[in-house]
């Protein structure tokens, strides 16, 4: 492969290898690098289920890079302000009055 070239992450359904449902599967390219543990009954279920799971995941992993990062950043531990949670003084005074918000 080449660096202008580009693969995909697909989520998919194969049947079971036992024949009784169906698994969800991710692949990387054309390399599958995860089928469920679970059997589900339909083709539908299998596949949301895998996209739960890999969501789930990816979220996860977004997350602690996010907080890592900005961590980081800050040099500690991040605040609520440096997350900005919570009104701050560019919200809280739209109106000009600083004594108001």
């Amino acid at each position: 492969m080449t660096d202008s070239e580009e693969f995909h992450i697909t989520i998919g359904h194969s049947p079971a290898s036992d024949g009784w449902g169906f698994v969800g599967s991710v692949k990387i390219a054309d390399h599958e690098c995860y089928r469920t543990l679970r059997v589900f009954p339909t083709p539908t279920d299998a596949l949301r289920a895998t996209q739960v799971v890999v969501g789930d995941v990816l979220g996860a992993l977004l997350a602690g890079q996010e907080w890592r990062t900005l961590s980081d950043e800050v040099g500690r531990t991040p605040t609520r302000a440096d997350l900005r949670l919570g009104l701050t003084n560019a919200f809280a005074h739209q109106d000009g009055d600083p004594g108001r918000g």
